[in-house]
């Protein structure tokens, strides 16, 4: 049986921010970009129960050892892997180990520190995401 990962999400206007909690009862921090209609590229995708695919490198190459999102409606590509801003993501979930600001703006901290922590409790294997 696969592992579930849970996000309880928090939206703003120019951000949506998540709690994560992996199976040991960890809890990460997720940014995503705002809700804008599941639009491709600009919004989150919406909150529902996901399969998500471990892949050693993402399909354009530039991501390596991350989570592939299955079966969002009207969307594909989407990817947990590491960055900061709402910028970093084209909808994507960036990983984080606290909220904060850059710049002055919302931020996931320490992301490549929360993106091992996944990996290390997962251990590249396949999980069930729940959002709500």
């Amino acid at each position: 049986m696969s592992p579930i990962v849970n996000i309880i999400r928090t939206y703003t206007n120019n951000a949506t921010l998540g709690v994560l909690r992996l199976p040991s009862g960890a809890e990460l921090r997720t940014i995503e970009r705002p809700w804008l209609d599941n639009a491709a590229n600009v919004s989150c995708y919406p909150p529902g129960i996901y399969y998500c695919a471990w892949l050693e490198r993402s399909g354009s190459g530039k991501y390596k050892r991350v989570w592939h999102v299955q079966n969002v409606p009207g969307r594909s590509g989407i990817l947990f892997h590491a960055g900061n801003l709402v910028r970093h993501s084209l909808g994507c979930t960036l990983v984080g180990i606290r909220h904060g600001t850059l710049g002055g703006l919302p931020a996931v901290l320490s992301s490549g520190e929360g993106l091992n922590i996944m990996r290390a409790e997962l251990g590249g294997r396949d999980f069930i995401l729940i959002i709500s």
